[in-house]
């Protein structure tokens, strides 16, 4: 530093005006010298007198090195002391209160979602933890608003953020002081409920809740009517927050597959079963992409003419482990996860390269779901298949079904428009079973209309007369051909008949085949229109007409199978199993016989189609089954086994010996491990039906 010219250089001037408050001690720690900035700091008029442990109640050697931040007044310091040999020390004081305070709303900001002003999932989180290790009974309370994606896409994402800010003033409202209440993101809250007696606590908080949200709203003029659906956990079977936070997600998930606007406690076999949907999915995700889907096709035939007029492409999923694996278990979980877009396109291109390699120009059917419909890749989709195949566009039909249309009615027929266009073909599929029938009619003109089975099932004959006439003349009217689904028998054939129905499709004509065996269906078709077995034959004996009449079926399986060897048998007695079938399969109206022995096991069942047919396909998701083998499947005019029945156990001694009261001398060798002896030997078994209904009696 230099002089100003004219003017000596004042070092005191230059030490007060420094912004830093610097204070010098001596070796015993006195103030002996300190600027204006640090006696402001401290607030104090002892000044020379002051000493730094009574200023700052502490050592200057607490302040060596980095320092620390200590708080005078209502402002915030760094202090730090640098110490002088044999002289004393020097120490700074600096203000950091704008730092401090910008620190803190940082923090809060980031523990603080800026929509709601609620907490948010990294505060939230760490409050659950420490709820959780306080041993208290906890409730975690999870929340989902039920079609909130609806009123962003039709009202706005501002009357989106509005509806969420309404949302949680009513949960805050709901809660006591001791809960806790955080935005996790999107639609979903959390709800921490501590010091209530559970599981009674949480469920009044629940059904609350439920009760609470899903009350109308009223939002810059519109009138929102939305729900909301709760997963609730307990504390105690799970072990910290993310694992609690896991449990309440299962629980919510059921509780929106089960209809949404209701609450749902955790469970442990809820676990179990959202794995086992993990599992599918990755393998249904597997299954696209090394092609294990097939498609099986079901003819539709003429009533008139009896020539077959169109083919319905079914898809199948034959999966390595599992066998075939139903669509009524894998669609569903392709529309929730987005793959029925991708699926689709394979079975449209699919359909289009069989039907096109096809002898007769028969038009084939494929369903549309209505994913498909609003991706706005189905149009390219069908355009490409067609001009890939070479398939004609009038031998290519889409099916829809009437809750294709109701999500948007406006696109959907615009779409529904550009297939038509193309020269595509549309028909409406379970018709009758939605709410707008008649006018989505109006909305779009249809080629086809396909009355639902269930119509054609129904018992009550007048009244499913009078709808299947009501539909056919409507049909008619709009000049739009109607075709009958699920006809089974010769009575069915004729009551659509009479009712006026154009053509038919059920298991009577054929069931679905693969493609390869397309061929070979057709020319049997051609031949005997109404199947192999002509049940309308006129001369067939009345015996087989009431077997057919009665809806009854005998299914005869066999499996490799560990858990219901002689091995389990040690661990679990006959009648556990026999009354564990009893309950599984009373429900459908299933009867039938257990067999085994040594691992293999043997199953007869009997009831209704639907049920037997259901009661298998449980059989073949069963991963303690392997190598399931159908052995006959097929009509009965009369059950065997009126109940359930162990028919035998085997010939191993120790067998005999624990369950000897349970053999039969049935002359049936189940240790033959040829399938064509087994068959053999099981049918007559079966053929021996008087024998077997004693046994079963006794």
């Amino acid at each position: 530093m230099t002089e100003v010219p004219g003017k000596p250089l004042d070092s005191g001037i230059l030490f007060d005006a420094l912004p830093t408050g610097v204070a010098l001690l001596d070796s015993r720690h006195r103030i002996v010298d300190a600027n204006a900035s640090f006696w402001s700091a401290v607030s104090t008029d002892t000044e020379n007198r002051a000493t730094f442990q009574s200023l700052f109640a502490a050592e200057p050697a607490a302040f060596c090195g980095s320092g620390a931040t200590i708080v005078l007044g209502d402002r915030h310091y760094t202090l730090v002391v640098r110490l002088i040999a044999e002289v004393g020390a020097v120490c700074h004081l600096h203000e950091v209160t704008d730092w401090v305070e910008g620190k803190t709303k940082a923090t809060e900001s980031s523990n603080c979602d800026t929509l709601t002003g609620l907490a948010n999932r990294g505060a939230f989180l760490p409050e659950l933890d420490r709820a959780l290790e306080g041993r208290a009974e906890v409730a975690l309370v999870m929340v989902d608003l039920d079609h909130f994606k609806r009123v962003n896409d039709t009202l706005g994402h501002p009357v989106g953020d509005a509806l969420l800010r309404k949302v949680s003033e009513r949960l805050t409202s709901a809660l006591r002081k001791t809960d806790r209440v955080a935005r996790l993101g999107g639609d979903e809250f959390a709800v921490l409920q501590c010091g209530a007696e559970q599981p009674h606590g949480a469920e009044m908080l629940a059904k609350r809740l439920v009760e609470l949200v899903g009350r109308p709203y009223v939002i810059d003029g519109h009138m929102i009517d939305i729900g909301a659906s709760v997963g609730v956990a307990l504390s105690g079977t799970a072990d910290d927050a993310t694992a609690l936070m896991k449990q309440a997600d299962i629980a919510l998930y059921r509780a929106k597959h089960a209809g949404r606007g209701r609450y749902c406690f955790f469970e442990k076999s809820m676990d179990a079963e959202m794995q086992e949907r993990r599992a599918l999915e990755i393998d249904l995700r597997r299954a696209l992409a090394f092609r294990q889907f097939e498609l099986h096709y079901q003819p539709q035939m003429d009533l008139k003419t009896q020539i077959v007029t169109g083919m319905e492409a079914l898809i199948r999923w034959r999966h390595p482990e599992r066998g075939l694996v139903s669509p009524a278990t894998f669609i569903p979980l392709a529309e929730e996860t987005g793959l029925i877009i991708p699926i689709g396109e394979w079975v449209i291109r699919q359909a289009c390269e069989h039907a096109a390699a096809w002898a007769s120009p028969i038009p084939v059917a494929v369903n549309v779901s209505a994913k498909q419909l609003a991706s706005g890749k189905l149009i390219n989709t069908v355009a490409s298949a067609l001009a890939n195949s070479g398939l004609q566009p009038d031998r290519l039909e889409m099916e829809i079904t009437e809750s294709v249309l109701m999500s948007d009615v406006e696109s959907c027929v615009a779409t529904l428009h550009s297939l038509r266009d193309l020269g595509i073909r549309i028909s409406m599929d379970d018709f009758g079973t939605g709410y707008s029938s008649l006018s989505y009619l109006q909305s779009f003109p249809f080629h086809t209309i396909k009355i639902d089975q269930s119509f054609i099932r129904s018992m009550d004959s007048e009244k499913s007369d009078g709808i299947i006439r009501a539909i056919t003349a409507i049909g008619k009217h709009l000049g739009m051909t109607t075709i009958a689904e699920g006809v089974e028998t010769a009575a069915q054939l004729d009551h659509v008949t009479d009712s006026g129905c154009g053509s038919a499709q059920g298991y009577l004509f054929s069931r679905p085949v693969p493609a390869d065996k397309v061929a070979a269906m057709l020319e049997r078709l051609a031949v005997t229109p109404v199947g192999q077995d002509d049940v309308s034959d006129a001369h067939e004996s009345a015996a087989v007409s009431a077997s057919i009449e009665t809806g009854l079926y005998r299914l005869v399986y066999y499996s490799r199978n560990t858990i219901m060897g002689l091995e389990e048998e040690v661990r679990s007695t006959v009648d556990q199993i026999l009354s564990t079938s009893q309950r599984n399969n009373a429900a459908v109206g299933v009867t039938g016989a257990l067999m085994f022995t040594d691992g293999l096991f043997a199953q007869v069942l009997e009831g209704q189609r639907a049920a037997v047919e259901t009661v298998f396909e449980r059989i073949q998701l069963d991963d303690r089954h392997d190598e399931v083998q159908l052995l006959s499947f097929g009509p009965t005019d009369a059950r065997v086994f009126p109940t359930w029945a162990m028919a035998f156990i085997g010939t191993a001694a120790h067998g005999v010996a624990r369950f000897g009261h349970y053999a039969a001398a049935s002359g049936f060798d189940f240790g033959a491990a040829d399938g064509d002896q087994i068959t053999s030997q099981l049918s007559a078994l079966l053929l021996d039906e008087e024998r077997l209904s004693v046994r079963a009696a006794a």
